[in-house]
C-alpha cells in the first residue's frame, strides 16, 4: 500500500510519525508533498529542515506536477493536511478528487471565535456540501478537532481522535534539588500562549518550592521580565532565547513538569507529548489539543483560564506534587500512547477500519 501525505512543510512534528509508517508491514511507499521545505516562523523558533528517513519527499510542486502526482499514485491513499489549505493543497485536493483517489484528512481545529471565526464556519458549512462526499475519514487533532468535525455532520464513525504522534530521545535523568519542582516552557512569548498570566499566577501563589524555565521570544518577553525583577524571582525564573530543536530535547532531562499554558487556539502542543515522552507530568489549559491525553491528577493537571482561580488552584496541586504517576511510569505510557510507532500503528489500523471494514481501533493513549 502507498500513501501519500499533503503538508505545508517538512515538520519535525510529522518527521518520526512518517518513518514509523513507513516502517509498516504492507506499506509500499510513503510520499511526503510539501508546498515548502520550512517557514521564517519556524526557522526562528529553532527549527531545521529534517531529513525523513525511507520517505520520498516533493517540494514545491506546480500545479501540473500535482495532477501528475495524483494520477501516477491514483491508487495510493491521499492524506491532506486540511481542506483546500493553501494554494498547493487546494490543487492537491482538486486533483485526486478529480482522478477518485481515496482521500482522508488530517487538521487541526480551526479558529472558531469571533467575526472571522464565524466566517470560517460558514466556508466549513459550505465545504460539507461540496467536499465531505469525496472524504473517506478525518484524523481530528484535539477534542476540538474532532468535535467541530461531528458539528458539520461528517460521519462521526469516519472521525478519529488524532495527536501529533513523535518520537524523542529520552536523556538521562539529571540530579535536582530536593522538593523542588522545576518547570519548563518552550514557545512564543504571546499574549495566546498564555505564559504571562501563568507566570503572573505561579508569582501570586506565594510559593517558592519551584524554578521555571522559560526560551522562547515574542511580544511579551519584556513585559514577562519586568515582573520577574519586580518580584525579585530572577534567580528562580529565567528566560532564554529560542534554542535549536535538538538541543531543546536535551533539556527534558533537567525538569519534573512541562507547561503549556494557552489563552486560544492551540491545535496540539508538542512540547507536552515530547516532555511526556521523557517523563515530565504536564500542567497546560484545557484550550490546548494536547489536553486530552493528560488524566488528572496522574500525568498531570489541566486548568480552565475562564474559570477564576482554575489556573492558581492547579499550580498549586503542581507544587503540592501528591498522587502523581512517577516518572518512569509516565515515560512507559507515552511509548505505548503517543509515540510515533503507537501512532503509526493506530494509522494503519484506522486504514484497515475504513477501506477493510476491519474493527474500530481503540485510542493508543487511552489503551495505554
Amino acid at each position: 500500500m502507498t500513501f501519500v501525505f499533503w503538508q505545508g512543510i517538512i515538520s519535525i512534528h510529522q518527521r518520526t510519525f512518517l518513518e514509523a509508517v513507513a516502517a509498516q508491514a504492507g506499506v509500499d511507499k510513503v510520499v511526503l508533498v510539501v508546498e515548502q521545505d520550512i517557514t521564517a516562523s519556524r526557522m526562528k523558533m529553532g527549527w531545521e529542515v529534517p531529513q525523513v528517513a525511507g520517505v520520498t519527499v516533493v517540494r514545491a510542486p506546480k500545479v501540473d506536477e500535482v495532477k501528475l502526482l495524483a494520477k501516477t499514485y491514483r491508487d495510493a491513499v491521499h492524506v491532506m493536511g486540511g481542506i483546500r489549505v493553501g494554494a498547493m493543497l487546494s490543487a492537491a485536493f482538486d486533483a485526486c478528487v478529480s482522478e477518485g483517489c481515496r482521500i482522508g484528512i488530517m487538521t487541526e481545529p480551526y479558529n472558531s471565535a469571533g467575526l472571522k471565526g464565524t466566517l470560517r464556519t460558514l466556508k466549513y458549512q459550505y465545504y460539507r456540501l461540496r467536499y465531505f462526499r469525496h472524504i473517506q475519514f478525518v484524523l481530528g487533532i484535539g477534542r476540538q478537532g474532532v468535535e467541530q468535525y461531528m458539528g458539520l455532520g461528517f460521519d462521526a464513525a469516519r472521525i478519529f481522535p488524532w495527536a501529533y504522534f513523535v518520537s524523542v530521545p529520552m536523556e538521562a535523568r539529571k540530579e535536582r534539588p530536593k522538593g523542588t519542582q522545576r518547570i519548563i516552557y518552550a514557545g512564543r512569548l504571546e499574549a495566546a500562549k498564555g505564559i504571562y498570566r501563568f507566570v503572573a499566577e505561579l508569582v501570586e501563589s506565594k510559593r517558592d518550592n519551584y524554578e521555571l524555565d522559560i526560551y522562547g521570544e515574542g511580544p511579551d518577553d519584556i513585559k514577562i521580565m519586568e515582573l520577574v525583577k519586580q518580584k525579585g524571582l530572577l534567580e528562580r525564573i529565567r528566560m532564554y532565547p529560542f534554542l535549536k530543536y535538538e538541543e531543546l530535547l536535551k533539556q527534558y532531562a533537567h525538569y519534573d513538569w512541562v507547561v503549556l499554558p494557552s489563552a486560544a487556539k492551540d491545535g496540539w502542543g508538542v512540547i507536552v507529548s515530547e516532555g511526556m515522552l521523557n517523563g515530565l507530568k504536564a500542567i497546560c489549559s484545557d484550550i490546548c489539543g494536547v489536553s486530552r491525553v493528560v488524566k488528572d491528577g496522574v500525568n498531570g493537571v489541566t486548568f480552565d483560564w475562564a474559570t477564576e482561580g482554575s489556573c492558581r488552584k492547579a499550580i498549586n496541586r503542581m507544587l503540592a506534587e501528591q498522587g502523581f504517576a512517577a516518572h518512569g511510569t509516565i515515560a512507559a505510557w507515552a511509548a505505548k500512547g503517543i509515540s510515533a510507532a503507537a501512532g503509526a500503528r493506530y494509522f494503519m489500523r484506522i486504514i484497515g477500519n475504513v477501506y477493510n471494514n476491519e474493527q474500530r481501533p481503540g485510542i493508543p493513549w487511552e489503551e495505554a
